[in-house]
């Protein structure tokens, strides 16, 4: 008991420590552009694994220089800044004395023979600028030209996976596009409202700066970089730059419900026999990254045993291009059933993992797999282990289940396993 008691503390202190800093009681959400900051980021970073979001390569590239030039074979890559978009950034290889010096954000390059080699981002961003030469240095900017049609020329990056964005119109001879999502929930007097922000990085031809948004000319301080805000009366924007166009529409729901209801149902073998085994789930949502669940199992038949839950499920870490998530789950369970004509319940401690895998296979699919644990000890062992395809509308979940307890007459041992379908109940609050 004093296992459990310590578990339950601990998750009311984290939820109490954790509560005011949420993100649905914001009330002033920054998420503004990094503007000329996203060359000096981008250049920080060193190599990790990402998925290729388009075939973008080095022949869309250049350098706006007289100076002989190269790209260094091999060098294109990608690299994630602030967790909400990729950037590519390649190697350049400048033709130039012995001893000629080259300035690149804070970084100073010195010639050791005929050429310099610099780490470059392929941006057309402001600031973005290789200064070649020791005295009235040469300014170096990046170029973009669209040689071929990219697939896709607009990329929605991993973070847009559970918004519901709609493209229609969409014309990109002359640019590449970059979308990164974000969904806020700021507090107001009736709720939490609902609203999506795209931070949308648009590299054309011409260099361009404006960007026209359903017919009104908008600036972006770095020419790239435009901020576009969804609420569920925006309908839908048409953004033009460079003579390239794409209509954007993001269904947005009035309100947000922290909380959560959900019923997952199929066949289970119970006891070696076939029953139809409900689950229902419940959830409140504290941030993206920490929520509050609960699950209760039981099989349909006369005195069944019901597996009641309540966890703290805590992101812990979230890698490969952002893709995959490791949660750690820390609450209590109450097992009830009957047994020897007597009725029992008895509350446990076992602790979970989850390991979600986001985009696997399809847009907006999601793959997770988990398990709580609780090993033989005094008789009483716990295990309930799933494997769940799908999104927050509608899941398939396979789950298995097996425990004991001991009792007056012996030992108890409960096991299912069995696969179900899950959907939405209600939302509230």
């Amino acid at each position: 008991m004093r296992v459990i008691e310590k578990t339950l503390g601990l998750i009311l202190m984290l939820i109490s420590c954790g509560f005011g800093n949420v993100a649905l009681a914001q009330t002033g959400v920054s998420f503004q552009p990094p503007g000329q900051f996203l060359s000096r980021a981008a250049l920080s970073l060193s190599d990790q694994f990402i998925f290729t979001p388009n075939d973008l390569d080095l022949q869309f590239f250049s350098l706006d220089t007289d100076l002989p030039w190269e790209w260094v074979p091999g060098s294109f890559e990608w690299v994630r800044v602030e967790r909400k978009f990729l950037v590519p950034r390649a190697r350049a290889r400048i033709r130039v004395p012995k001893g000629t010096s080259a300035r690149y954000f804070d970084t100073i390059f010195q010639s050791q023979d005929d050429s310099l080699e610099i780490p470059v981002i392929l941006s057309g961003e402001s600031g973005n600028l290789i200064r070649v030469g020791n005295k009235d240095p040469k300014q170096v900017r990046v170029r973009f030209k669209r040689v071929r049609p990219l697939a896709p020329g607009l990329v929605l990056d991993s973070n847009c996976s559970q918004t519901p964005i709609e493209l229609s119109s969409l014309k990109l001879d002359h640019s590449w596009v970059y979308v990164s999502c974000q969904t806020v929930h700021p507090a107001q007097d009736s709720g939490y409202v609902m609203r999506v922000d795209l931070e949308i990085r648009w590299e054309t031809e011409s260099g361009v700066r404006t960007l026209r948004l359903n017919g009104v000319d908008s600036e972006s301080a770095d020419s790239v970089t435009h901020l576009v805000s969804f609420h569920h009366r925006s309908g839908s924007y048409r953004l033009e730059k460079g003579g390239d166009v794409v209509e954007i529409r993001v269904p947005v729901s009035e309100r947000f419900h922290p909380l959560w209801v959900s019923l997952g149902i199929g066949p289970y073998s119970h006891q070696n026999v076939v029953r139809a085994f409900p689950t229902i789930y419940a959830g409140y949502y504290f941030s993206e990254g920490m929520k509050l669940a609960s699950f209760s199992a039981f099989p349909i038949r006369a005195k069944p045993e019901v597996d009641t839950g309540l966890y703290l499920v805590s992101e812990q870490f979230r890698g490969i291009d952002e893709r995959i998530n490791f949660n750690l789950l820390l609450g209590a369970h109450v097992l009830s059933f009957h047994s020897g004509g007597k009725h029992y319940a008895r509350m446990s401690a076992p602790q979970g993992i989850e390991i979600g895998f986001r985009d696997f296979l399809f847009r907006h699919q999601n793959f997770t797999f988990g398990g709580f644990f609780y090993p033989l000890i005094s008789n009483r062992s716990y295990i309930n282990s799933w494997i769940r395809f799908g999104n927050g509308n509608l899941f398939y979940e396979f789950n298995f289940i097996n425990w004991q307890e001991p009792t007056d007459t012996g030992i108890f041992t409960g096991k299912s396993a069995g696969v179900s379908i899950g959907f939405p109940l209600f939302r509230a609050l």
